[in-house]
């Protein structure tokens, strides 16, 4: 049979520190139920730095700078054991620090709900504008920034959801609607946290695998996160939204949802789609879930290690038609749960 193939694959991390205790359900949840908790008070000398993260063998493995076995050969707990030559660049995707990605939230923002704190926002782009990804017209949609006090009074007295840098609020997400819970300045936050880090992933599928976006016929997104509003929660669409920020301006799509498991259900989706010919090339993408950071934040620290959840995980993959060299998806033979 003519199966589908896997023709390229992304993935990426951000390594997201302030949110993990802003965030975070587990810290969400704790400073709502016990705000003097010792967690609480001692987990900001428990996050790792960029570095620290990106020397983390996990991390380097899984943009492609170690295979599996050679992370087996570091040996557990893999906390402390930095690689040496690790870099934030693998041949499947990166590791991306928070000042650059706080800016990617705003990029990913269509309808004005993000503000930047002036300063912040001069530093941030200088840095970003040597990134890889970098485009001048980034800069019209990244040239307004506000003052302190507008950030602090829309997050103190109009329930704007803080963007926090360094432990220093430095921008903020508005809420999209005055009475839609779905429209929230936090599911908002949520959302655009989905598709910028989903954004991240594509591109760097379509860098790293030479794409020509306008062949890409369909996307399938599938996150653990859902967007909508009071009259379809969930009803999408994150996959046409990223497609259109990388420049997929022939591919429509759909968001699929299974928690976890989704990315496997897309796979079996996206496969079937091309064997029947109904697409050719189908690009499955999903950005990371903020409420995730942290979740295991508590037995972490009981054992001693840092918080190690505070990163995002972003990735994308290519499925096509076979062109009898790369990877085939064999659909005659699919599991059940």
């Amino acid at each position: 049979m003519n199966f589908a193939v896997l023709k390229g694959a992304a993935y990426c991390l951000v390594h997201t520190p302030d949110m993990i205790l802003h965030n975070g359900t587990t810290q969400t949840v704790e400073k709502h139920t016990n705000p003097d908790s010792e967690y609480l008070k001692n987990i900001r000398a428990n996050y790792r730095t960029y570095e620290e993260v990106v020397n983390y063998g996990p991390n380097q493995t899984y943009i492609g700078n170690m295979t599996p076995t050679e992370l087996k050969e570091v040996g557990m707990p893999f906390v402390g054991k930095n690689i040496e030559g690790a870099t934030n660049k693998g041949k499947f995707g990166e590791i991306l620090a928070q000042k650059e990605f706080i800016l990617m939230i705003k990029l990913a923002d269509v309808f004005d709900l993000v503000l930047l704190e002036e300063t912040f926002l001069a530093d941030a782009l200088e840095v970003y504008r040597n990134y890889e990804f970098y485009s001048e017209a980034d800069e019209s949609h990244l040239k307004k920034s506000y003052e302190f006090f507008v950030i602090e009074a829309l997050v103190n007295e109009e329930g704007a959801e803080g963007l926090y840098h360094e432990d220093k609020l430095v921008g903020c997400v508005k809420r999209a609607h005055d009475v839609d819970t779905n429209l929230s300045s936090h599911v908002i936050f949520e959302n655009l946290v989905v598709k910028a880090s989903g954004i991240l992933a594509f591109k760097n599928l379509i860098a790293r695998n030479n794409i020509d976006p306008i062949t890409i016929d369909y996307v399938i997104e599938c996150s653990e996160e859902a967007c909508g509003d009071m009259n379809q929660r969930g009803g999408g669409n994150f996959a046409k939204a990223i497609a259109e920020a990388v420049g997929a301006i022939n591919a429509t799509g759909s968001d699929l949802r299974g928690f976890c498991a989704a990315p496997t259900h897309s796979l079996i989706s996206a496969a079937s789609l091309v064997k029947a010919r109904t697409y050719k090339n189908v690009v499955i993408v999903a950005g990371g879930a903020s409420a995730k950071l942290g979740m295991n934040g508590k037995d972490h620290m009981k054992k001693g290690f840092p918080i190690l959840e505070d990163t995002l995980g972003a990735f994308a993959v290519l499925i096509s038609e076979n062109d009898g060299v790369s990877p085939i998806f064999n659909t005659d033979f699919v599991g059940r749960h």
